[in-house]
Parts: C-alpha cells; structure tokens; sequence
C-alpha cells in the first residue's frame, strides 16, 4: 500500500492509502505501487485511475501537473482536476474543468475522450 496524496492549487483533492494508482506522464502511463523506485515526473493531460485488485476504484481526469513518489508516499500535484465518476458525454461540458480548459484544444480533446471512453474502467 502507499500514501497517494492529490493537491490542486487550491486545496487537498485526494488523500488515501490505496494500492496503485495509473498517471498520465509525459511518456506515457504509468503505475505508482508500493517498493516501485523513486522518482519525479510530468504529467500530461488525462486519466488518473486508482486502482485495487486490477479494479478502478476512482477515476479522474487530471489537466496535467507532477509526480513525485518516495518512499510509500506519492504526491500529485496536478493544475485541474475532475472526478470521472458522475460524467457523461452530455454533462462534461458545464464543469469548472472544461471551462477552465478553453482555448486549450489538445487538453479539451483529451478531457472528451477521458469522459467519454476512459482508459481504465
């Protein structure tokens, strides 16, 4: 188990011993778990699974932001962030997230296709 702890700019998002959660990095998804090694990385814009027995337990979609695992602790830093669990194709479009995101194309691309056809369910 670790400590995922998930901080926005403007408060505590996510605090939780969980078993693994799935990232966005910029080089592609990855997986945070206990004894993996230390190390720091980007984040591109898409989903965040948190995971138990190979099952999402939660799903957001995050903008982009850091990651940095240590230790039986990883911490998130992400810019914006939305829980995936009441979205649907129809009501995406009226979050804080999606208004935010304007003018951003490749990230509002994204954030459709999360919503609509998540990675991990």
């Amino acid at each position: 188990m670790i400590e995922l702890k998930v901080v926005s700019p403007k408060k505590v998002i996510f605090q939780k011993e969980i078993e693994m959660a799935v990232l966005p990095g910029t080089e592609g998804d990855f997986a945070a778990m206990q004894d993996h090694s230390p190390f720091i990385s980007s984040l591109r814009p898409g989903q965040m699974a948190i995971m138990s027995n190979n099952k999402t337990e939660e799903s957001f979609f995050v903008s982009g932001g850091l990651v940095m695992l240590k230790g039986k602790v990883c911490e998130v830093l992400v810019d914006q962030i939305e829980s995936l669990k009441d979205l649907n194709k129809d009501n995406y479009k009226q979050t804080k997230t999606y208004q935010e995101l304007e003018g951003n194309e490749t990230a509002l691309k994204t954030f459709e296709q999360v919503v609509n056809s998540p990675s991990y369910k």
